[in-house]
């Protein structure tokens, strides 16, 4: 083998594992990105759906804006809200000695929570966004449904 060939070989080499290793940051960045993205849909998709029931039996609802006061149906004493970033829930016997508990998850921070309430038979308008970081990739997500009580007012 002659130097000529091994410069060859060597550069060769060198040009397939810089290939390789491009392709592997690549795919190492979408699987970050895949993460967020799943990170955000599944805390979303708990917390509204955690809500939502609870709200389909509850009564009693006021509140508005970032927090929903209601009382579901074991007649426990409800508040859900936005604190620091994440879904907080407290169930309790009365509303004045709260104990809150996280919905969500830490790796996502809830950006928005919105409670509207309307009309005489109760439904609840929940408005949510938010973003989950793995790395340098992020996800956003928007979110919102509307939830009526199966509790039918007189």
């Amino acid at each position: 083998m002659t130097l000529i060939e091994l410069i060859v070989a060597i550069g060769i080499f060198g040009l397939v594992s810089f290939v390789i290793f491009g392709i592997f940051i690549l795919a190492t960045g979408y699987q970050r990105r895949i993460i967020a993205v799943k990170n955000v849909e599944d805390n979303l998709r708990f917390a509204m759906e955690s809500m939502a029931r609870e709200i389909r039996t509850g009564r009693d609802f006021t509140g508005g804006g970032s927090q929903l006061n209601f009382t579901n149906a074991i007649d426990s004493k409800v508040i859900y809200r936005l604190n620091g970033g994440a879904v907080e829930k407290s169930e309790t016997s009365s509303y004045d000695d709260p104990n809150y508990l996280r919905v969500t998850g830490p790796e996502t921070t809830i950006d928005y929570l919105t409670f509207v309430l309307m009309g005489q038979q109760p439904r609840v308008t929940i408005a949510m966004g938010a973003t989950s970081k793995v790395g340098a990739q992020s996800s956003t997500l928007k979110v919102q449904t509307t939830v009526s009580s199966r509790l039918l007012k007189n």
